[in-house]
């Protein structure tokens, strides 16, 4: 029984080892044979796809590294256009891992494979996941590719139309102000043609590189400046060619990707540097606000010196006083960084100052950090303290007598006599009287007329009143009258005798 199971594993061992290496063996040339026998069959073509970590994919990917061209174009919503000064086209797409190699749509409508890099008419490397393609004198106007695009593809260029812009130094401070230049060439000549600043428009913009351990991770894109060449500002000469611009570093601290983008109706270029690094702003400022009898404020400005010359710094500067004064300061290399604030007025005190100076590498810089302000209030009013053994018995009485004066103040303000009222009637006769000594005035110096007797008038009162007092009775007498003549009408007899 022991050597029947003895014999068991035996066969079982080499059934193990030995039966599977023999089919991989035979499935790898089987392999082999499939993918020759496809490649030499008229017509068929595969997409050559390598890892681009073994060294078998370097000789490929040397055509990205001996690409000439530095501009890009915009890819928006796998869409691009392409204008016809481009000589020459160099796509790197990022598409999905393992998904199919993408299709490119030619502004008629026509189709490029991955195939027709077999045929010669393209330079074409397709990997599992990205194509890297070449096209010569490609056809102008707005080209499609389809497939599982990345956003980090990138479409270079090589043509006679190209942007040149001034690099950017490795390290920058926040609140840097920095100076550039940009030009647009056309066969490496620089474009003079006045009109093309009214057609062009040339921005910088800062994109994170999103790092989660530094500040500006998950950042949105940051506006850097735009290029003028108006003569204004920092632009020397108008309409020379030569576009200029002010960087303002407002951003957050960390690494930043820079790219420029030229806009135009005929052309779009798009300009990628090397990542930069924006460090924090290395000045900062303190205050000693006055007490007391004291006079002045003291503000104190402080450099780090990391990453800095802190002997090189010059400032120059502005202070603004509650009251609305300002004052100008200027500190050198070896003067005190402490500036004296006179105390005139009481509310907010400004500081503000541009920083000149050189870091470790020495590079020029100039910083505008933000204004520096606080307020001051005004003083409560101080109760001075005796000295001695018994202050604090002092202290004690002065507080009583302080609370005592607070009562009594209290206590005549709430005795305060009412105010009495205002006597209506005898401001209506004052009035009254006004009126009549103002119509006589006017009655006898301006009108001149005399003042009538006031007897006459109550005689002529009475004569009239008399008259009319007989008119009234004379008609009650003839009104008696009437009636007895006309009733002795009425009874007049005119009958006749009998006889």
């Amino acid at each position: 029984m022991a050597n029947v199971s003895t014999l068991k594993n035996t066969r079982h061992k080499g059934f193990t080892f030995s039966s599977i290496f023999q089919k991989v063996k035979s499935l790898f040339i089987l392999t082999f044979l499939l993918s020759y026998t496809v490649s030499a069959m008229p017509g068929a073509a595969l997409p050559k796809v390598v890892n681009p970590l073994k060294a078998e994919a370097q000789p490929t990917l040397e055509m990205l590294k001996n690409f000439k061209g530095q501009n890009q174009i915009k890819l928006l919503n796998n869409r691009f256009r392409i204008d016809y000064e481009v000589d020459e086209l160099l796509l790197l797409l990022f598409r999905k891992h393992g998904s199919s190699p993408v299709v490119l749509v030619r502004p008629d409508g026509s189709k490029i494979y991955v195939t027709a890099a077999e045929t010669g008419e393209v330079d074409w490397h397709a990997d599992v996941s990205y194509d890297l393609i070449r096209l010569k004198n490609p056809m102008p106007g707005p080209w499609q590719a389809l497939g599982r695009i990345e956003d980090t593809s990138k479409i270079l260029v090589l043509s006679d139309v190209q942007l040149i812009v001034q690099s950017l130094p490795k390290q920058v401070f926040q609140t840097e102000r920095i100076k550039a230049k940009a030009n647009i060439t056309n066969a490496s000549a620089l474009i003079k043609d006045p009109a093309l600043r009214d057609v062009v428009r040339l921005r910088a913009y800062l994109y994170s590189t999103n790092d989660s351990t530094l500040e500006n991770f998950g950042a949105g894109i940051y506006t850097l400046g735009e290029f003028f060449d108006d003569g204004r500002v920092l632009d020397e000469r108008p309409r020379d060619g030569e576009f200029t611009v002010q960087y303002d570093f407002n951003c957050e601290v960390g690494q930043w990707t820079p790219k420029f983008r030229a806009n135009a109706e005929l052309f779009t270029r798009e300009l990628v540097q090397e990542e930069i690094t924006v460090l924090p702003s290395p000045i900062s400022f303190s205050v000693v606000k006055a007490e007391g009898d004291e006079k002045y404020h003291y503000v104190t400005i402080a450099a780090d010196e990391t990453y800095l010359d802190n002997d090189s710094l010059v400032f120059q500067g502005t202070i603004t006083y509650p009251n609305g004064d300002v004052e100008t300061f200027h500190l050198n290399e070896k003067q005190s960084r402490e500036l004296s604030l006179f105390q005139a007025d009481y509310g907010q005190f400004e500081v503000k100052t541009d920083v000149f100076g050189v870091d470790k590498s020495g590079r020029e810089f100039v910083l505008s950090p933000p204004s520096f302000t606080f307020a001051t209030e005004i003083p409560d009013p101080i109760v001075a303290e005796s000295s001695g053994a018994g202050s604090e018995q002092d202290n004690a009485v002065t507080a009583e007598n302080i609370l005592t004066e607070t009562n009594q103040s209290n206590d005549s303000l709430s005795q305060e006599p009412v105010e009495e009222p205002v006597p209506v009637a005898l401001i209506v006769i004052l009035n009254l009287v006004i009126l009549i000594v103002g119509f006589l005035f006017i009655w006898i110096f301006v009108l001149k007329n005399s003042i009538p007797n006031p007897l006459k008038l109550i005689k002529f009162k009475k004569k009239a009143k008399d008259a009319e007092k007989g008119d009234k009775e004379n008609k009650e007498k003839v009104s008696e009258k009437a009636p007895k003549q006309e009733g002795s009408d009425d009874i007049l007899d005119l009958s006749l005798p009998d006889d």
